[in-house]
C-alpha cells in the first residue's frame, strides 16, 4: 500500500505543481510571525470523559467543561477524543453499551447548548463495547446523530485562510467485548478499515487549499513499550501514515493513555508531525484539557485544569520546543524572530473574574513589562525591544494575575537576518508588504502597535515615502 501511496504522491505533485504553481510551500502552511492578532483562533481539546464511572467527576467536569469553559473560553469548537461514556454503568470492568451513560452525556450536552458545529466527539473503545455498529454512539453522540457516521471533517475559514480538522474513529470495528488479557489488547482491537481510509482520504482531497490540517483520534499510533496496559491502533495505520504524508497532515490528537504529552510524530513518515496527547476529563486528578491556538500557523497549546484560572498560553512567538519528560522536543513548525525594536508578546488570557494584570519578562531577568488587553478580547500584547538583543535563544515568560497568579514560557530564536514585515510570505519585503501593512494599521502617528521601525522618513507616520524607501532604493529584501 505505501509504495502504491509513494507513487500517487509523486503523481499528485506534479499535477498540482503544473496546474497550481501559484500554491507554495510559502503560501500555505508555513509558520511566521505576524505583527498583529488578527490571524489568531484557538478550540479546546478533552478526551475520556467516561460518562458512567463510579464516583462525580465524569459527570462534574463535562458540565463544567461545556459551561463555564466554553463560555470562558468562547473557543471556535470543542473536540471530545474518544471514551465519551465508561461502558461499566458504575461498575469496575467494561461490559457493555447502556443507554443510561448515553442518555447522561447527551443531556449534559442539549442543556448547555452544544451542538454539531461547535461540538465534536468522536468514539473510543469503551463507546464500542458490544457495539459493532456504534449504534449508540450514532444514536447519543452530537456528531453521529447529526450525520450518522463515525468519522467526520469539518473546516473554518478566515480572510488569512482555511483550515480543515478531521475526526477519524480509531476504535474496532468489530463489536469485541473487554478481555482482561492483555495479549488480546483488552478486547480493544484499534483500527482504521479501507472504507475509513478513504472517507478521509476523499476528505483530505475535497480541502487541498488548507493552511493547516489536523487530525484528531482516540488512540495513538503506537502503545508505550513501557505500559503493557496500554493499547493503539492495530490495523490500517500504515494507510492513515501514507495519507499524512502524502496530504502534508500536520497534527494527530488523541486520548486514550490519561496523560498529557507533546511530541512529534517521525517515525514511518517522511514528514514531521505534531503528536498531542490529551489527558483524561473525566478521571485526571490534572491537565483535564488542552487549549489550542493557532497564530500566523504557529501551533500553540497547554494543558489546564478543571475549575483553575487563569489560564495563559502565549501564542506569539511560536515556541521552539515542545514539552515532553524527561527531555525537550525541538518544534520543526516554529519560526525565528528578528531583532526588532517592537517585537510583539501575544499570549491568550482567559479567566470568568477579572485579570489584574498580565506581564512578560525576558530570559527570567530585569522587569516585568505590562501588557494590554486588546479590546474586549481574552488577547493581551506587549512589545519587546530586542534590538540590542543577542543573535540566539531568549526565553519569554508571561504571568497573569487573576484569583492566581499564572505562568506560561517559551522559547524563541533571534536571527538579525529575519524579516518581520513580509505580509505576503513570499519571501522578501516589497511594495505589496508595505501596502498590506498601511491597510492594516493606517497612517496613524507612531506606535508601536504600527512600528516606528517602518517609519525611515521620521515624519510620525508611516507612509508612502517610507515604502518608496524600501521597495524603491533599497529594492526588494530577502527575507531568509
Amino acid at each position: 500500500m505505501k509504495k502504491i501511496f509513494y507513487l500517487r504522491f509523486l503523481q499528485v505533485g506534479l499535477v498540482l505543481t503544473f496546474l497550481f504553481p501559484a500554491i507554495t510551500a510559502a503560501d500555505t502552511g508555513k509558520s511566521y510571525y505576524h505583527r498583529s492578532a488578527d490571524r489568531l483562533f484557538w478550540f479546546m481539546v478533552i478526551s475520556d470523559i467516561h460518562i458512567g464511572d463510579s464516583g462525580s467527576q465524569d459527570t462534574q467536569y463535562l458540565t463544567w467543561a461545556v459551561n463555564d469553559a466554553y463560555n470562558t473560553i468562547l473557543p471556535e469548537f470543542i473536540v471530545a477524543a474518544g471514551d465519551l461514556t465508561d461502558a461499566t454503568n458504575g461498575g469496575v470492568i467494561p461490559d457493555k453499551q447502556f443507554s443510561e451513560e448515553w442518555e447522561v452525556y447527551r443531556q449534559i450536552l442539549v442543556d448547555a447548548g452544544m451542538h454539531a458545529d461547535i461540538y465534536y466527539d468522536i468514539p473510543g473503545n469503551h463507546d464500542h463495547y458490544r457495539d459493532e455498529d456504534f449504534a449508540y454512539y450514532l444514536f447519543y453522540s452530537i456528531q453521529g446523530q447529526a450525520h450518522g457516521s463515525t468519522q467526520h471533517s469539518w473546516t473554518r475559514e478566515f480572510p488569512y485562510g482555511k483550515y480543515h480538522f478531521l475526526g477519524i474513529a480509531t476504535a474496532g470495528n468489530d463489536g469485541a467485548e473487554f478481555s482482561i488479557w492483555p495479549w488480546d489488547n483488552f478486547g480493544d482491537h484499534a483500527e482504521l478499515t479501507p472504507a475509513e481510509i478513504t472517507f478521509l482520504e476523499s476528505a483530505l482531497i475535497a480541502n487541498p487549499d488548507a493552511e493547516i490540517t489536523f487530525m484528531f483520534g482516540h488512540h495513538p499510533f503506537e502503545a508505550d513499550a513501557d505500559d503493557w496496559t496500554e493499547t493503539a491502533i492495530q490495523d490500517g495505520l500504515d494507510d492513515l501514515l501514507d495519507l499524512i504524508d502524502l496530504y502534508g497532515v500536520s497534527h494527530y490528537g488523541y486520548g486514550h493513555t490519561h496523560n498529557y504529552m507533546e511530541d512529534i510524530w517521525t517515525k514511518d513518515i517522511i514528514s514531521e508531525i505534531f503528536y498531542i496527547n490529551t489527558d483524561s476529563l473525566g478521571e485526571s486528578n490534572e491537565d483535564h484539557y488542552t487549549l489550542m491556538a493557532v497564530d500566523g500557523n504557529g501551533v500553540s497549546m497547554v494543558a489546564a485544569q478543571q475549575g483553575l484560572w487563569p489560564v495563559v498560553l502565549i501564542t506569539a512567538p511560536a515556541d521552539r520546543f515542545l514539552w515532553q519528560p524527561p527531555e525537550e522536543v525541538f518544534n520543526p513548525h516554529a519560526y525565528e524572530i528578528p531583532p526588532g525594536k517592537a517585537n510583539p508578546i501575544r499570549a491568550l488570557v482567559f479567566s470568568p473574574d477579572p485579570v489584574s494584570w498580565v506581564k512578560f519578562q525576558i530570559d527570567g531577568a530585569g522587569g516585568w513589562q505590562d501588557m494590554q488587553q486588546v479590546g474586549q478580547t481574552p488577547i493581551w500584547v506587549g512589545y519587546w525591544d530586542a534590538s540590542e538583543a543577542s543573535a540566539g535563544p531568549h526565553t519569554v515568560t508571561v504571568q497573569a494575575q487573576g484569583t492566581a497568579t499564572i505562568s506560561h514560557q517559551v522559547q524563541t530564536y533571534i536571527n538579525p537576518a529575519i524579516c518581520l514585515a513580509d505580509y505576503d510570505r513570499d519571501g522578501d519585503v516589497d511594495g505589496e508588504d508595505f501596502s498590506a501593512m498601511l491597510t492594516e494599521a493606517g497612517r496613524d502617528d507612531c506606535t508601536p502597535e504600527n512600528s516606528c521601525d517602518w517609519d525611515f522618513d521620521n515624519s510620525g507616520d508611516v507612509g508612502g515615502a517610507d515604502i518608496y524607501t524600501v521597495a524603491g532604493e533599497f529594492g526588494k529584501i530577502t527575507c531568509p
